[in-house]
């Protein structure tokens, strides 16, 4: 928001497009390096991750990379890609967390070895964390998906100048999807070393965690109304 704020408002200026960098430094070409570098780094630094919750925080970072894209398009689009972004990362991102936070409670690792054969011992469970991993890696037709449409869609159509960038974050997408399914296949299909119990999750939790996961899946029913939301926000914000 505070990066948004500094380069829509106090760098722009309206020539053409609705925005228009002014000043002397090549501020575009200086944000997708740093937006390349972001989303690398996470996402190499996430493929080595046995922690499940170091693996979604350095993921975090990559996300930031691929957020920071709507800054650079700095256009209605990139602006309004940005809020859809953010707003399906929210879900997504504190869904995985959760689950996350929910086996920690019950078996007292954090470690991606003590996942094999969650789905027997957690199936709802397991089942959510799909849906999370899913939208994270931006599978239709969740919002994860709608999120990285929205702002690779911004970045495209400024032309073929920014077209690398797009590829980069599309590889950078590709290697996410590779760590995400490494999660899922050890919680499905990788069988448990123990004959553990079965998981026992509070009624609240697993409202909790049906209440993240439908809302990764409900909100293309009615999204016309969040792009209106988004629009209004974009408004409000810019003034535009």
């Amino acid at each position: 928001a505070i990066m948004t704020r500094f380069f829509f408002s106090g760098l722009a200026v309206r020539e053409g497009e609705p925005w228009a960098l002014t000043g002397l430094l090549g501020w575009q070409g200086m944000l997708m390096l740093i937006s390349v570098v972001t989303m690398t780094v996470g996402n190499v630094a996430a493929l080595t991750q046995t922690n499940m919750k170091r693996l979604l925080a350095y993921s975090s970072i990559a996300h930031a990379g691929y957020i920071m894209m709507g800054v650079v398009a700095l256009s209605e689009n990139g602006a309004r890609g940005l809020i859809v972004y953010l707003l399906a990362y929210l879900v997504m991102n504190l869904g995985a967390f959760l689950v996350v936070m929910l086996i920690h409670q019950e078996t007292g690792s954090f470690d991606l070895r003590d996942y094999g054969g969650m789905y027997h011992r957690a199936p709802l469970l397991t089942l959510a964390m799909a849906v999370f991993l899913f939208s994270l890696m931006g599978i239709p037709p969740l919002v994860g998906f709608m999120g990285k449409l929205y702002v690779f869609a911004a970045i495209v159509e400024k032309g073929p100048a920014f077209w690398w960038y797009a590829l980069a974050g599309a590889v950078n997408a590709a290697v996410a999807a590779y760590y995400y399914a490494r999660v899922l296949k050890t919680m499905i299909i990788e069988a448990d070393e123990e004959a553990r119990p079965a998981l026992t999750i509070p009624a609240l939790d697993q409202a909790w965690v049906a209440a993240f996961a439908l809302a990764n899946l409900l909100p293309l029913l009615f999204w016309s109304r969040l792009e209106a939301w988004a629009k209004g926000a974009l408004v409000l914000y810019a003034g535009r």
